[in-house]
């Protein structure tokens, strides 16, 4: 090793300070989770519920919402989302079964979504309060990009599974869990960028439209 390249990682070393042990690193975790409710958002007049509509339908997120009372209202909500906007009634979906078993007649469905897919339609894991985000894991019957390719997603989300802050989400689908997806994607509402003369532009690397049904 190099002269200069060992005083580098010796002046590294000093900066760093001593090595601590295994409990003295567990203590300073632990001091950082410490009062941690003082540091995250407030918003203790909302419910789950209320929190994620505001968040989910505010400017910057943009997506709409719908409320029905069960997983068998879905399917006419999604008729009236089509309908509303003249789209057919041909959609990719999720080949989750909770989706499959809900009365689809009258739709063409398939599970491979394309390129430029019109509309998939998907059931979120977790949703999140404080962002107005949907969270979905990845699996056989969970492909990723039904997420991201479609112009129009329409999102199935039970409210009992809406989670107040983020740091839930991952209580759920953490390092301690027995089984974890391979993949994990936290969506906060429509694909935007302001890269083009700030103009925010809607669609630019995912959908350009995020319709919420919201179950229960």
């Amino acid at each position: 090793m190099s002269d200069a390249r060992a005083a580098i990682f010796a002046a590294i070393r000093a900066a760093n300070g001593p090595e601590g042990d295994a409990a003295g690193i567990a203590a300073e975790a632990q001091a950082l989770l410490e009062g941690i409710d003082a540091r995250r958002p407030g918003f203790t007049g909302q419910s789950n519920l209320d929190r994620f509509i505001e968040k989910a339908t505010s400017e910057r997120v943009t997506a709409t919402v719908a409320q029905v009372q069960s997983l068998s209202d879905v399917p006419g909500a999604v008729t009236a989302y089509l309908e509303a906007k003249s789209l057919p009634r041909r959609v990719a979906m999720q080949p989750r079964a909770v989706l499959a078993g809900l009365g689809w007649d009258g739709f063409k469905i398939h599970h491979s979504p394309e390129a430029n897919e019109p509309v998939a339609v998907s059931i979120a894991d977790l949703a999140v309060a404080e962002t107005g985000s949907v969270v979905f894991r990845s699996a056989a019957d969970a492909p990723v990009l039904m997420n991201f390719l479609p112009l129009h997603h329409l999102v199935v989300v039970e409210t009992g599974k809406i989670r107040r802050h983020l740091e839930d989400v991952f209580a759920e689908f953490g390092a301690d869990q027995a089984t974890q997806p391979r993949n994990l994607s936290i969506v906060t509402g429509t694909s935007g960028t302001a890269d083009i003369e700030a103009k925010n532009v809607r669609g630019a690397h995912g959908p350009r439209f995020m319709h919420l049904i919201l179950v229960g």
